[in-house]
């Protein structure tokens, strides 16, 4: 993927542009011998980065290097336990996507939709608890761990696929719509392995971008 975005990069026909918006991510946990699936309910996040492309009649070639917001909210309750908590997870990952779009005109602009696949390096995290537990009030932020052993939170890397649908105006600003689905179980040894569940991000986005070079 680097190969090619750098490929991609030494070409005088590239374009530069920003992007920012807002991500809607959910962490779900699907469990092999039940055949069930554990959402957490939507939180939001940021999505920030720089992108690059390569465009030629119909066809766009698109990566970047983005800092992506994942993460979900879990509400628990538990009225024998005396237990009502939510639990806010914010992850943040240095990501890399590329993408093939296809690319269509509208009167309004040009429109951009098709997908690919992303790479992502985990940052820093972090765990948000309020409510109560055992009677008990709680409200406080906890550093979430990546790593690869059963002491971390969640694994550092992260893959998967992404689709998006862009709009792009005339002087270079676009809206954009994307979604990504986690193929890599993020989830550390331990009790997951034990309960044979896969762990997976999942994220939909919406945001504004500018394109620097611009017909």
């Amino acid at each position: 993927m680097f190969a090619l975005f750098g490929k991609q990069l030494s070409a005088q026909s590239v374009k530069f542009g920003a992007t920012a918006g807002i991500n809607f991510p959910t962490i779900s946990a699907y469990n092999n011998p039940t055949h069930s699936i554990d959402r957490s309910k939507t939180y939001s996040n940021i999505k920030l980065g720089i992108i690059a492309e390569k465009q030629w009649t119909k066809v766009v070639l698109q990566s970047g290097l983005l800092l992506d917001g994942k993460g979900g909210k879990d509400i628990y309750i538990n009225e024998e336990t005396s237990t009502n908590r939510q639990k806010a997870t914010r992850l943040y990952y240095l990501q890399v996507p590329l993408n093939l779009l296809y690319r269509t005109q509208t009167k309004i602009g040009d429109l951009y939709f098709g997908g690919g696949v992303y790479a992502a390096y985990g940052l820093w995290g972090n765990y948000s608890l309020s409510g109560i537990i055992f009677d008990s009030d709680v409200d406080g932020s906890t550093k979430a761990q990546f790593g690869n052993d059963e002491n971390s939170d969640y694994k550092r890397t992260d893959y998967g696929i992404n689709f998006k649908t862009e709009i792009r105006f005339l002087h270079g600003i676009g809206l954009e719509l994307d979604y990504e689905y986690g193929l890599k179980d993020i989830a550390t040894p331990g009790i997951y392995d034990d309960a044979n569940l896969k762990t997976r991000n999942k994220v939909f986005g919406v945001g504004i971008s500018y394109l620097f070079k611009h017909k």
